[in-house]
């Protein structure tokens, strides 16, 4: 009777679990479905687009993410919303597969697991859930962060199903090297700096692989190589000669190098930024870190109680400091705060499974699941705690703006060590389990609220119902007055942007003008203020190898300098000589518009 009571009450328990944790991945999932045709920066998003739009002529990027989204956005037929709808499909299917393979693997850490389908289940929905954590502020449409994140995701995954294998004692597939070699050649093409993730996995790949021998590392990198070579031949022959991808994406690094962050100017800054983030979440959530110290370690009756009490106190305090700080709120502008409270529910889980670990040693409790762990379950472990702020070298802000994105890992942490502590108090169980949904309520309202209320550099849903009549916009609802000012200058200027695809320089940060406009860059994709020597070594480059048959026009939001002057003579143009302003600023929506003097057409307006 006992018997069927407890499964009964593990059924309730799960299915109550996949319930709030599909709810919850529900919510954030359908508003990304929803806010896909919502909004469009020119700035950061519209760099991505361009560069998509002209994957296959325009050589000089940053990256090689182009060569992976490139050909997705043509298939699309240059449909913005079709493409932020791919996306959401790539992290909802990763976020699955993450999930499933790391509760497929946790299983056999966990024998006492209920023998129902309903466990995994659970776990998956709840990882699914953390998934959210995409949508928390950047651009809709994916970047070379995406690629990143979801192939570090996928690689981890390959990982936990060789983890899964060398368990059970049976041979790693085949394709698990192969997909884990595919993957790691798109993200090296994607972000040459993911090196540095890919080398943490690949290190724990073969701890992993170690417990079956040396032969079987062997094997593993072996295959994995080859699927890394599969990959160079897939770009290579479908999508674009590595010979004409690799030199334009190392000459625009090459013009960078003097002028970006150094190596250690970027430690620097991730050392200072994280350390400013862990001293905040002490001090907001001191008290919560030692009451789940002390319900793991209590171990006569009175202390329990006294311990679960305080742990009661310390959770509304800590509840109460995310609702008061706005600590689970989206958009960019929220971001430190929300920051603090993902890293204080991982703690909880550090701090958990660290006491539990202590009180084993000291004979304080009866030997917890996690003393029985093995050096391939704590490699594991620890390549997820790190894995959220190593995804993010490379970036020149700090680790926790892009890193945090990748909370699944830490949601998986939290699993771990709330399913290894059912030798120790009800109490701690209990609160390790309230921080994992507590967790997940942040992450889905931090989606939300980042999708619906703070966009990214846009404002909010409310006011974007002003269906837009740019047709390289085509599906997207945009503010009134960016409607009426995209449209005005796209009319504007129509009778020098037809055919589609002359060249438009933007100054600065407007590439999305471009995009509207149905021009191609000249030289990157990305001009910036700060970057005027990169952005005019860019047009010389350009202009060098394929001088453009039409003049490039060229929009301003600041008066030209002598770098973009020099780098059109190397075009053959003189600036001052040859071209024109259409007309005053305030008729060009307070842009400064340039054309050649030889191509003036009468002017239209409305």
């Amino acid at each position: 009777m006992d018997t069927v009571s407890s499964a009964g009450r593990r059924f309730v328990l799960l299915a109550g679990v996949i319930v709030v944790a599909g709810g919850l991945a529900g919510w954030w999932i359908v508003t990304a479905g929803r806010a896909a045709s919502r909004g469009f920066d020119i700035t950061d998003e519209g760099y991505y687009l361009l560069s998509y739009r002209w994957w296959d002529s325009n050589p000089l990027a940053l990256t090689g993410v182009q060569y992976l989204y490139g050909p997705v956005f043509e298939g699309l037929g240059y449909d913005i919303v079709g493409l932020r709808v791919f996306r959401l499909c790539t992290v909802v299917v990763v976020h699955l597969v993450f999930g499933y393979s790391f509760m497929r693997w946790l299983r056999g850490r966990r024998p006492g697991a209920p023998p129902t389908k309903l466990w995994e289940a659970a776990g998956t929905a709840a990882v699914l859930a953390a998934g959210g954590m995409c949508y928390s502020w950047i651009p809709q449409s994916p970047g070379y962060n995406d690629v990143v994140l979801l192939g570090a995701l996928t690689l981890v995954s390959c990982v936990l199903w060789m983890a899964t294998a060398v368990d059970r004692g049976t041979r790693v597939p085949f394709w698990i090297f192969l997909v884990a070699g595919l993957v790691i050649g798109a993200m090296v093409l994607a972000k040459w700096t993911s090196v540095v993730l890919i080398g943490l996995i690949v290190i724990t790949a073969i701890v992993v692989l170690a417990g079956e021998g040396w032969r079987a590392v062997a094997r593993g990198i072996l295959l994995a190589l080859g699927g890394l070579g599969l990959a160079a031949l897939v770009v290579q022959l479908f999508v674009v000669r590595l010979d004409v991808a690799v030199p334009g994406i190392l000459r625009v690094n090459k013009f960078i190098a003097g002028t970006s962050y150094s190596p250690v100017d970027l430690l620097q800054l991730y050392w200072s930024s994280s350390m400013t983030l862990i001293g905040r979440t002490l001090v907001a959530h001191g008290p919560l870190f030692v009451a789940t110290a002390l319900v793991v370690v209590a171990r006569w009756r009175w202390l329990r109680i006294a311990a679960a009490a305080f742990a009661a106190v310390a959770l509304v305090l800590s509840v109460r400091r995310v609702v008061v700080d706005d600590g689970a709120l989206g958009g960019s502008q929220h971001l430190p705060l929300y920051a603090e409270t993902l890293l204080a529910a991982v703690l909880v889980a550090v701090v958990a499974a660290a006491s539990a670990l202590a009180a084993d040693r000291f004979g304080l409790t009866a030997r917890s699941r996690l003393s029985r762990e093995n050096g391939r379950t704590w490699a594991i472990l620890a390549l997820l705690v790190l894995l959220p702020l190593v995804q993010a070298f490379g970036t020149n802000t700090p680790l926790y703006s892009i890193g945090f994105n990748a909370f699944a890992a830490w949601a998986a942490v939290l699993i771990a060590v709330l399913t290894g502590l059912w030798a120790v108090p009800g109490a701690a169980r209990a609160m390790v389990g309230l921080v994992l949904v507590g967790s997940l309520v942040a992450t889905a309202t931090i989606a939300y609220t980042g999708l619906v209320r703070y966009p990214y550099r846009s404002v909010g849903h409310a006011q974007l119902t002003a269906k837009t009549t740019v047709p390289a916009l085509d599906g997207l609802y945009l503010s009134q007055p960016a409607e009426e000012n995209f449209g005005r200058l796209v009319r504007e200027l129509r009778p020098y942007t037809e055919p589609p695809g002359r060249p438009v320089l933007a100054f600065d940060k407007m590439a999305g003008l471009v995009l509207m406009l149905g021009g191609r860059p000249l030289g990157e994709a990305w001009v910036a203020p700060k970057e005027r020597g990169r952005t005019a070594a860019g047009i010389e480059e350009a202009c060098r190898t394929h001088r453009p048959d039409r003049a490039p026009l060229i929009i301003l939001n600041r008066k030209i300098s002598d770098f973009e002057i020099t780098a059109l003579r190397a075009c053959g143009l003189d600036f001052h000589a040859e071209y024109e302003q259409l007309a005053p600023p305030r008729e060009t929506i307070g842009l400064q518009v340039w054309i050649p003097k030889a191509e003036r057409v009468p002017r239209t307006t409305g």
